[in-house]
């Protein structure tokens, strides 16, 4: 058999052609692949979605920072009545908190109901006339904020009378009473009641004892001996009413427990706190 020799020339260029050959194969793979994931991968939106921003408390609304507004009215402003015939009614209240505008509405309407309890009297006697002081006072906790009213009516009596009533509210103006701060048929006028008593019983600067003909039915579970509340942070604040648990001299009471204390901690409403 006759042997051919295969010269260097075509054996090289044999082996550039299988390599152009392998490289156009190659990149012809890689080249599909790339529009295979563009036709399975999901085409991402650039756009962010559209979010709900829920209102919440503003925690920069501290007591150094609440600005207040002084209301007053004279029934004799002329100054051509003597002064036993004087009527004068004035109140503060918040004006850049949630809700300023309820506090002002309830200052307003107390200032008019005092002067018209007084419009047709003739009777004043007093050396000092007779006189109304009113205030609003503003707590909030993280979901819900509080409006304290005090009033405080000198009559020309041995001492002024004082009476407290609240609102509480979220950031939508929701209004919430006690019982909504609570799970349903939880008892907890019994555990407030309980925990009160107990502070008060101990409480140096009173004389509470609820064996008292007079004064003991003042912390009993019932809804009237703690309708007035305010919430501070994680505390709910209870006010109590002049001649509550004691007698005037005594001064205003109130009492405070923190929604994370034993005795309310299991059947507090933790998403409102």
């Amino acid at each position: 058999m006759e042997k051919k020799d295969i010269s260097f020339g075509r054996w090289f260029g044999s082996l550039v052609l299988f390599s152009v050959v392998v490289a156009l194969g190659y990149f012809w793979v890689q080249n599909n692949n790339e529009e295979k994931k563009k036709i399975e991968t999901p085409i991402i939106a650039t756009t962010t979605p559209s979010v709900v921003v829920k209102k919440e408390l503003p925690d920069a609304v501290a007591p150094s920072k609440i600005k207040t507004a002084t209301f007053v009215k004279n029934a004799f402003p002329t100054g051509n009545k003597a002064p036993a015939n004087l009527v004068v009614a004035s109140a503060t209240y918040p004006t850049n908190t949630p809700s300023a505008k309820k506090a002002e509405a309830y200052i307003k309407e107390f200032i008019e109901g005092f002067m018209k309890d007084y419009a047709d009297r003739k009777d004043i006697v007093t050396s000092y006339g007779v006189s109304a002081d009113g205030s609003v006072t503003f707590s909030h906790g993280k979901k819900l904020l509080s409006y304290l009213y005090a009033e405080e009516r000198d009559d020309g009596g041995a001492h002024p009378n004082v009476f407290f009533s609240s609102e509480t509210f979220d950031m939508n103006e929701k209004k919430y009473e006690l019982a909504d701060l609570f799970i349903p048929n939880s008892g907890y006028l019994n555990a407030i009641s309980a925990a009160a008593t107990i502070f008060f019983v101990k409480d140096p600067n009173t004389n509470f004892d609820p064996k008292d003909s007079l004064w003991g039915s003042g912390l009993d579970p019932k809804i009237e001996n703690f309708k007035t509340f305010t919430v501070s942070g994680d505390v709910i604040v209870f006010q109590l009413q002049d001649y509550q648990i004691g007698p005037h001299s005594e001064g205003p009471q109130k009492f405070e427990i923190s929604v994370n204390s034993p005795e309310i901690k299991s059947i507090i409403r933790p998403e409102l706190f």
